[in-house]
């Protein structure tokens, strides 16, 4: 081992060596001094002993400040300027960014949008003319990168400057028919073949298409493809046009039935020089009509659902009858009417008639006057069909069948004579629907129940056991209706053989005088025709 030379053993002895620090005085603590000593103070004559220093062997010389700043990693550089980006409207691009972000942001959602993929991607949709800046910034808020995004080519020119406003617009871009043609071909619904070709500043469609709104469909995606100032020439034709034929079924069952049971009595008496007259049920009226002999015309004109009695003995005279009616009325109606129309035309039909309604007014000179107006009645049909493609259509409908009725008339009194105006019983439905060619629908339906019952009697007697019954008379009525509107459209195309279509008076021939005599026939057994193809004209299977 190498000796230590003396100034090194000295310069090692030196802290070990020095003397120690003077021991700091502390005051006595007596307890009359301590009384003497406010709360929280120090005594005056107190010293704090000061911090002894730590005791450094070799201690290292401190690095200069300027040192330990160079050593630390350097700061984020300012990131590079905006990366300009020009789109056509409609379109879109995938970016891929230099690293991680987790918010991007489009200063003005109505120039572009954006669509985060990945944290390494954006998707940038253009939406209408204009500029606008996208910046995509990772967690801690710094920006990963900038895009200044120029969009050109939508409905409504010039780019929108820092502040918002419209700009000059740009110059308008190159037409391209065959683009505008592709992307046609790739949006048509149905069969049919468009040509785009460019006529100067204007665009020409050609070609046919399935129906009207494809075409009106087609002129559409054109003008939102093209500049705002060029003009779209449609040439585009109908293959054929569309019609559509409604089936309406309208079926009602009506019952009506009634029970009736019931004495009605008369007596009259002629005993000297008085008359008398008691009546009760339906020959009950007038006591002058009784004592004047209607009794005996009543029993004599008794109908068949009636049993009359009468006894007389020259002076007293007594007449019964007895009501027993039972009666059931079932009324059925089907109306079927069938209507063709074109897409977006109206078509009405009627099957029915008119009757004549007067109506009160005044004349040219004041004075009052009566015209006539006629309504109609019967089964009519109002439509209105529009297609919608893949044999769907919509339709607006308005089925109805009246009748006259006595029900609810009313008689007007006029000069020289009264006139009875019958009212109308109607069953009439209106909607929209949407369906298939084929398919049907109830539209509407009803189910309605009425029940009466009238008793009438002599009060007082009819309270009588037993023989009350004599007395009174029950009528009983219930009234059942059950309708309901079936509609049915179909996509039809006309025929172009008119024998492919049947009438009802194909193969008819009336019955001769034998065959109406001895086989109780009106009509010719004639063997029918052959089967119509389904499908074909306005007749279904």
């Amino acid at each position: 081992m190498r000796p230590l030379s003396i100034p090194l053993l000295a310069l090692a002895l030196a802290p070990l060596l020095a003397p120690a620090p003077a021991a700091a005085q502390v005051p006595s603590l007596r307890p009359e001094a301590l009384a003497a000593t406010p709360l929280g103070a120090v005594p005056a004559q107190a010293t704090i002993p000061p911090a002894i220093p730590p005791r450094n062997f070799a201690q290292a010389p401190l690095r200069p400040l300027q040192d330990r700043t160079a050593a630390e990693p350097a700061a984020t550089p300012a990131p590079a300027a905006p990366v300009p980006l020009r789109l056509e409207a409609g379109t879109g691009r995938l970016l891929t960014l230099p690293g991680a972000a987790t918010t991007v942001i489009a200063a003005d959602p109505r120039v572009a949008r954006v669509q985060p993929s990945s944290p390494t991607s954006v998707f940038i949709m253009a939406v209408d003319n204009g500029r606008t800046t996208v910046v995509a910034t990772n967690d801690v808020g710094r920006p990963v990168a900038e895009y200044d995004v120029t969009v050109y080519g939508g409905r409504v020119q010039g780019e929108r400057g820092p502040g918002g406003e419209r700009a000059a617009a740009p110059a308008a871009r190159p037409l391209n028919p065959r683009q505008i043609e592709s992307q046609i071909r790739s949006l048509m619904s149905g069969p049919g073949r468009v040509q785009v070709r460019a006529a100067g500043r204007a665009l020409v469609l050609s070609g046919t298409v399935s129906t009207a709104a494809e075409a009106r469909r087609i002129e559409a995606i054109a003008r939102g493809m093209a500049n705002a100032d060029t003009e779209i020439v449609n040439e585009i034709g109908v293959l054929s046009a569309i019609q559509v034929n409604i089936r309406v079924r309208v079926a009602e069952i009506s019952r009506d039935l009634t029970r009736q049971f019931g004495f009605n009595w008369a007596a009259l008496g002629n005993p000297g020089n008085w008359a008398y007259g008691i009546a009760s049920g339906a020959a009950a009226g007038p006591l002058n009509a009784v004592i004047g002999g209607a009794i005996g015309s009543g029993v004599a004109g008794a109908s068949p659902q009636r049993l009359g009695l009468r006894f007389n003995d020259g002076t007293n005279d007594i007449n019964g009858i007895i009501d027993a009616l039972a009666a059931d009325n079932l009324v059925s109606i089907l109306a079927e009417p069938n209507l063709t129309a074109q897409s977006g035309e109206v078509a009405s039909f009627l099957a029915g008639g008119e009757f004549p309604i007067p109506v009160a007014g005044s004349g040219a000179d004041g004075n009052n006057s009566v015209t006539i107006e006629f309504k109609t009645f019967g089964v009519s049909l109002a439509f209105v069909p529009i297609v919608l493609g893949n044999d769907r259509l919509t339709l607006r409908v308005r089925p109805e069948v009246s009748e006259l009725s006595e029900q609810g008339a009313i008689s007007l009194p006029l000069a020289g004579g009264t006139i009875r105006i019958p009212a109308l019983s109607v069953r009439r439905a209106e909607t929209t629907i949407e369906l298939g060619s084929g398919q049907s629908f109830a539209i509407a339906g009803l189910l309605q129940r009425n029940t009466a019952q009238l008793t009438e009697g002599v009060n007082g007697l009819t309270d009588i056991p037993v023989l009350g019954a004599l007395f009174r008379s029950d009528r009983f009525q219930r009234r059942e209706t059950e309708l309901v509107i079936i509609v049915t459209p179909y996509l039809v195309q006309p025929v172009s053989n008119p024998t492919a279509l049947a009438a009802p008076t194909d193969n008819f021939r009336p019955a001769t005088s034998l065959e109406r005599i001895l086989m109780q026939r009106q009509v010719s057994a004639v063997p029918p025709g052959a089967p119509i193809p389904p499908g074909l004209g306005f007749r279904f299977e």
